[in-house]
Order: C-alpha cells, then structure tokens, then sequence
C-alpha cells in the first residue's frame, strides 16, 4: 500500500520538522497509544492504535528542515519519506509511506485495502489535524 501526502502546515518548518526527526517523536502527531521503546541501533518500536503490531522503524536519511527517510521492518515492511518545502506563511510537507505486512505477502494486498488503508489514511490525517490546530505543539512541550 502506498500513501502519498502534500501537506500544507501554517508553522516554521523548524517545528514541522521536529516531529519527524525520530520514529519516537512521531506519536506526537497521532498521539500516545502505548510507549514507544528503543530497539537499538537506530530502530523504535512505535504502537499503533487499532493495529496488534506497531510500527518498527529506523530513519535512514536525515537532512534538518528539508528532507527525513525511514525503513520499516518488524510485521511491517517498506519506506517512506517526507520533503519540507518553504512557502509563505508555512511549510509544504509532500512525500508518501509504501508499507506492507511482512508475513502475509499472498494475502497481504486484499488486506491491505479492507482493513489496513483507511486506517493509516487516517492516522495521517489526524496528524496534519494536529499539526495545524497546534494540538501536536502542545504535546512537544509536555515531553
């Protein structure tokens, strides 16, 4: 499954950018569900409500304000990557998420559309919610 976003987020690109900078400060967007925990080497362990399995991955590219890479591994496997682009009075944020479940590769596309796609289109939109209403600011500054 792939997911593809172009985002437009009324804030400086410093604080969009802070919210993807680790797998650990992604709950920020979609709020707390579980604890995240520190698989080492780089990999976090990141839960994800409605799903059994949560969300392992390790930021493979970092390039501050402009560009964050992930993998994915665990159940889940793929990519994904977001690109800050300056626009005035904000950020445009653009990239995608290309996922799978690991372990069901025969199944795994007709799964994919009934049960898992809407809920990751979801969890992404509760985030860009969050980042524009500042909900997700709020929690930055709890943490």
């Amino acid at each position: 499954m792939r997911i593809e976003f172009s985002e437009f987020v009324p804030r400086p690109v410093e604080q969009v950018y802070d919210f993807f900078k680790t797998p650990a400060d992604w709950v920020r967007l979609y709020g707390l569900v579980g604890e995240v925990k520190n698989r080492g080497d780089g990999w976090y362990a990141v839960p994800l409500k409605r799903f059994p399995f949560p969300l392992v991955a390790k930021i493979t590219t970092l390039e501050p304000s402009r560009l964050v890479r992930w993998q994915l591994g665990g159940f889940w496997r793929g990519t994904g990557e977001v690109r800050f682009v300056l626009k005035p009075g904000g950020v445009q944020v653009e990239g995608y998420e290309e996922l799978e479940a690991r372990w069901l590769p025969g199944l795994s596309r007709m799964l994919e559309r009934l049960f898992m796609e809407r809920e990751f289109q979801r969890i992404w939109s509760l985030g860009w919610s969050r980042l524009r209403s500042g909900e997700a600011a709020s929690t930055l500054s709890d943490s």
